[in-house]
């Protein structure tokens, strides 16, 4: 009998998540959840995540003896091919880390590294919301601004391994991530209402009619609107995929995003074009990477 499972990884800035998949999508056993502590060393928190697979393959009832392979989501930019995390801001005890040097060394399974939003993408194409779309642009908002590009359900990554990295992008005085980003709301909240808020907290109030708490909203969807019109109209996908912890204000800030997405692009893709909100949650990192094995 082969090999049937797979085990999967989303490293974070925060917390690194591990779980096991089968080659259907289903969750197997409990993922683990563990804080990243990025100023650590870098070696600490590779132990932590070789921890977290263990407890993972174990909270599945298997051994590494089930597992075909293993797959890792981190923030880029990445040598994907060599397993080498580059210079990654959120994590720079890992930069320049030759992390498939320390995980061939803990586990004799094959292994793969993507970055994280692309893991998102393909995730969503393959077990979520998109399942069965071949060609997405899947776009994920937390405490930053993640992009990634599915063509023909295989994630394109350009010549440089950095394709659809657009947050740094220049826009408005500042990058694109100043303004779609978890401190990006905070911001336009700020120079809306004078006042300090984190996302949840503007969206509960939104819900409740506040009115510079709706438009902080609308004006975050108009941003994310402008940048999603440019990825439009180079790469003309089937489907828009938004995923992240900001998607939970989806309702919020979805129609003014649609709105100024298709006021600026072409009239083909205009009449064509899906925006779907992602459906694997908190899932979505590991489950992703699973994706990249199979």
């Amino acid at each position: 009998m082969g090999k049937k499972l797979i085990a999967g990884v989303d490293l974070g800035g925060t917390k690194i998540k591990a779980g096991i998949i089968d080659f259907n999508g289903e969750v197997k056993g409990s993922p683990v959840v563990v804080p990243t502590k990025a100023e650590e060393p870098g070696d600490t928190i590779v132990a932590r995540m070789v921890e977290a697979i263990n407890d993972a393959i174990g909270n599945a009832g298997v051994s590494i003896d089930d597992i075909a392979g293993i797959g890792i989501g981190s923030p880029g930019p990445l040598d994907i091919k060599n397993g080498i995390i580059l210079n990654t801001a959120n994590l720079p005890t890992l930069n320049n880390y030759n992390l498939k040097e320390k995980i061939a060394a803990a586990f004799n399974v094959p292994f793969y590294l993507n970055n994280d939003a692309n893991c998102f993408a393909l995730g969503e194409c393959c077990f979520g919301a998109i399942k069965g779309v071949k060609d997405a642009f899947g776009v994920t908002l937390g405490t930053g601004y993640g992009c990634g590009i599915v063509i023909d359900r295989k994630i394109y990554t350009g010549a440089t391994d950095t394709a659809a990295e657009i947050d740094l992008c220049p826009y408005l005085g500042g990058t694109l991530e100043d303004y779609i980003s978890g401190r990006g709301v905070v911001r336009i909240y700020k120079e809306i209402s004078g006042k300090e808020g984190k996302p949840p907290e503007i969206a509960d109030l939104a819900r409740k009619g506040d009115a510079d708490s709706v438009k902080t909203w609308e004006e975050f969807g108009k941003h994310l609107g402008i940048s999603l019109s440019f990825a439009v109209n180079i790469l003309d996908p089937g489907v828009i995929i938004v995923g992240g912890s900001l998607s939970n204000a989806y309702d919020l800030f979805s129609g003014k995003m649609i709105e100024t997405m298709n006021a600026n692009i072409n009239p083909m893709p205009r009449e064509n074009i899906k925006v779907v909100k992602a459906m694997l949650g908190d899932n979505a990192g590991f489950i992703g990477a699973c994706c990249l094995v199979i």
